[in-house]
């Protein structure tokens, strides 16, 4: 295990830090953490995983190929997926928790999902929080990062969280890129590379997402990389051209994403200033 930065001063400094306080990942769906931060919670075994959604659309033509039943039966699987797949990087059943949205549905619920967040930033009080980038790739990575965006700004400056990222997907010419960031704007990023024992562990954590499993080969095991999180403008798209769920032709589209965003955002902001 290793990484390459240019500053590793830098990463010298949020490793001492999580030292003395657990870190929190933020993922959108079960998987999410596996992909982009299993290095990440492998070195620091006391973190807590937080899913903002159930991992379950409404709509069954969105789910893993072969699954049935109904969406809470589905939602079920998902969950003990994740209890398992977490188990190999040594965090245990209590230390993950789940806010409920519904897959492909988080940027409804904002203000919901904020406040779930923040108590359970009041009773952990991370020393970090990683989550996904603001990219369109998926509406739920990026409902995440408005989330723990306001959030962070909610917190007192005595217990604010560092904000932190891991890789998710977004589009690039018409194609999805997986495994790196959109954009440099975070600034330097540190890039881990897994040893074999790192990667096996990424391949068992993957191998029980079995519902998932069309999905993951798309990702590649190593290397991973986590950056501080830059300032967005959730406002505006973060990229010309289609976002990638807009190439995938699902439901939410961006102008009506970045119009929710945008109300939860001024909804805190007010509330905030009172």
């Amino acid at each position: 295990m290793s990484w390459q930065a240019d500053e590793n001063e830098i990463w010298a400094t949020i490793s001492k830090r999580l030292q003395a306080a657990q870190a929190l990942i933020l993922a959108a769906h079960p998987d999410d953490e596996t992909i982009g931060a299993s290095q990440f919670l492998a070195w620091f075994p006391n973190s807590s995983v937080v899913f903002l959604t159930d991992g379950a659309p409404r709509d069954q033509r969105l789910w893993s190929a072969g699954q049935i039943g109904s969406r809470e039966e589905y939602a079920g699987m998902r969950r003990e997926e994740a209890v398992r797949a977490l188990t190999h990087a040594g965090i245990l059943s209590e230390q993950i928790s789940w806010l409920g949205a519904v897959d492909q549905e988080a940027v409804l619920e904002i203000p919901h999902l904020t406040k779930g967040l923040l108590q359970i930033l009041s009773d952990r009080r991370p020393g970090a929080i990683v989550t996904h980038p603001y990219e369109g790739g998926h509406p739920d990575h990026d409902a995440a990062a408005v989330v723990a965006r306001i959030a962070v700004m909610l917190c007192k400056d005595e217990v604010r969280p560092l904000l932190l990222e891991m890789t998710s997907y977004h589009a690039r010419d018409g194609r999805c890129v997986t495994g790196e960031f959109l954009t440099a704007e975070g600034g330097s990023e540190f890039v881990f590379a897994l040893s074999d024992a790192d990667g096996e562990r990424k391949q068992r954590m993957m191998q029980e997402y079995a519902s998932q499993r069309l999905v993951l080969e798309n990702f590649p095991i190593h290397p991973e990389r986590i950056r501080l999180a830059p300032e967005y403008d959730f406002a505006r798209p973060p990229h010309e051209g289609k976002l990638w769920y807009e190439c995938m032709g699902w439901p939410m589209t961006g102008p009506r994403w970045r119009e929710l965003a945008r109300a939860a955002l001024e909804e805190f902001q007010e509330c905030s200033c009172r």
